[in-house]
């Protein structure tokens, strides 16, 4: 783990080294990742994440903070401040106001956070919030958007 010095001015941030397993596109700044459970076979893989139903948002990996290609390593934000965070309003959710919880995409094969309504019910799972928003944002079409990542 990478911890950025302490300082007054700039938000604390804690990243991770991991390398992009996922085989058709590269990660980039601001998106989202989850652990490779399926494939991996060095324990740091990450690949875009899974449909919810399939991991619950406990395997998410946390938010790319530089591009990384293909089997290549790179730097994966799990803590702090992140001012270009791909989101979108998930259908049935209502609008991304400050402070909403943020998790996984709900159908998955997306690289971005979503809202997600907070009661559960029998047809909804549970989902596990790895992040909140700072900003509002309205648009089910993804925006990067700055929100405080709790992905550890």
């Amino acid at each position: 783990m990478l911890f950025k010095r302490i300082s007054r001015s700039d938000p604390e941030k804690i990243f991770i080294v991991v390398m992009n397993s996922y085989s058709t596109a590269s990660l980039t700044n601001g998106q989202a990742c989850i652990w490779d459970f399926g494939t991996d076979i060095n324990g740091v893989g990450v690949t875009i994440p899974a449909a919810i139903t399939t991991c619950f948002g406990f395997s998410v990996a946390g938010i790319a903070a530089e591009t990384i290609a293909h089997e290549e390593y790179g730097l994966v934000q799990v803590y702090g401040y992140h001012s270009a965070t791909r989101v979108r309003v998930y259908t049935g959710g209502g609008n991304i106001a400050s402070g909403s919880p943020l998790a996984l995409s709900q159908a998955g094969s997306v690289f971005c956070l979503e809202n997600f309504a907070t009661a559960t019910t029998s047809a909804t799972p549970t989902r596990f919030p790895c992040a909140f928003s700072l900003l509002a944002h309205t648009q089910y079409t993804t925006a990067a958007i700055a929100v405080f990542i709790k992905a550890l």
